[in-house]
């Protein structure tokens, strides 16, 4: 067996061979579907993975699932994940990748910018620039700290998903890990099967501080076709921002899109009369399909009882959240760079690579676009489209390959 540091050498040095055809990777349909091993082996998820694969399946996509060993006291295991991707996207194209359980979660540090301190934080565009380089100059300890162009550029090559709920269960009674998963891979079928949705809508919730800075925010969301309703907007300056407001929204109103502005920590967002924690939205069970959340750390899926989790693995119906793990997140002049694929029918995986690649500047990220943007994370499925491109439902034929699949799988252990 090689050597697994010899490993990584390998798979990133094969980076090479194939970045002089750059856009036949951008079309692959390949998906890596790594799964937590224990968590994978012990079968509480085989059905619903089998549907979600025949899910993805139906919709075009080759999903590979591979089991995964965390080892919580190896400081190189995010290393190695990244170079089974990198191995991957060299040998057959990969258009991106989906973390499902306790997986490891590569932190690196970024300097201070624009407002925004230093900090190590998890980034997971450790995981989707493979032909980057990340490296530690020593000021930081071991862990990564800097960012260069590698053999490529500074910008994501594959998308990255994550459905992490371990972290999870304290907020919910009686649930386990495998329980949130597979509720979170029925309601996944139930919208793309039509049997899920909402009015075509959009909130954008801006607290005080951002008011009325966030007007372009707004507009991003229009955008993508959805914004009815804007909160706290300058044509309506008497509106009020609370927390209780907000809470209330969530338990009374349906959107396609909630925008979110407001100062938050992983477990808590902070607004004027209060704040709102992860805790209470476990309770709210709010009716809305897709959240930006334009708050500090809100998807540190490191945490326990992260916010930005809760929104997709409580009862409502939350199935997409981009936030950031860290202080930052999507600022609101380049929103639109994110939200005007997902109106053309991309899926959010490549409407968030489009933002990184368009946005953030392609040719050499600068102080303030580090600090901002490299904790930005995508919570949920990130195969999903917006309501009007749900593509055709799987039928029961593709539902049997995909549990012929994993059981095919097992069989190899």
């Amino acid at each position: 067996m090689t050597p697994p540091r010899l490993s990584i050498l390998l798979a990133v040095s094969a980076l090479a061979l194939v970045l002089a055809s750059p856009a036949i990777l951008a079309q692959s349909t390949n998906v890596e579907i790594i799964v937590e091993n224990d968590l994978y082996n012990s079968g509480d998820i085989g059905a619903g993975l089998a549907q979600y694969l025949a899910d993805v399946t139906a919709q075009g996509y080759t999903p590979t699932v591979t089991p995964w060993v965390l080892d919580t006291s190896d400081s190189d295991a995010p290393a190695y994940l990244r170079a089974h991707l990198a191995d991957r996207y060299t040998t057959d194209g990969l258009a991106g990748t989906v973390l499902i359980g306790h997986l490891p979660a590569p932190t690196v540090y970024t300097d201070e910018g624009g407002d925004v301190d230093g900090q190590f934080h998890p980034c997971d565009l450790y995981y989707g620039d493979l032909d980057g380089s990340w490296t530690s100059s020593g000021a930081h300890g071991y862990l990564p700290d800097t960012h260069t162009a590698g053999t490529g550029d500074l910008g994501p090559e594959i998308w990255t998903g994550r459905l992490t709920a371990w972290n999870l269960t304290s907020l919910h009674s009686g649930r386990t890990e495998a329980g949130l998963l597979n509720a979170y891979f029925a309601k996944n079928h139930a919208y793309r099967t039509l049997a899920l949705s909402t009015p075509r809508t959009g909130l954008v919730y801006t607290e005080d501080d951002w008011y009325p800075g966030d007007r372009p925010g707004a507009l991003a969301l229009a955008a993508e076709g959805a914004v009815t309703s804007i909160w706290n907007d300058p044509d309506t300056p008497g509106d009020e921002t609370t927390a209780a407001n907000y809470e209330s929204r969530l338990a009374s109103e349906s959107y396609e899109h909630v925008l979110l502005s407001s100062h938050s920590s992983a477990t808590a967002h902070a607004m004027s009369g209060g704040s709102v924690q992860s805790s209470e939205l476990a309770a709210l069970d709010p009716a809305n399909l897709f959240y930006n959340l334009f708050c500090c750390s809100a998807a540190k899926y490191t945490d326990f009882g992260y916010i930005g989790g809760e929104y997709i693995f409580g009862e409502g119906k939350g199935l997409v959240v981009v936030g950031s793990a860290k202080t930052g997140s999507m600022q609101s002049h380049i929103m639109d760079d994110y939200f005007g694929p997902l109106g053309e029918g991309e899926t959010f995986g490549e409407a968030l690579l489009d933002w990184w690649n368009v946005a953030v500047d392609p040719d050499g990220h600068t102080a303030i676009e580090r600090a901002w943007s490299y904790g930005m994370t995508l919570l949920g499925d990130p195969m999903l489209v917006t309501q009007p491109f749900i593509p055709e439902p799987a039928t029961l034929t593709l539902l049997a390959a995909g549990t012929a699949l994993l059981a095919a799988r097992r069989r190899k252990k």
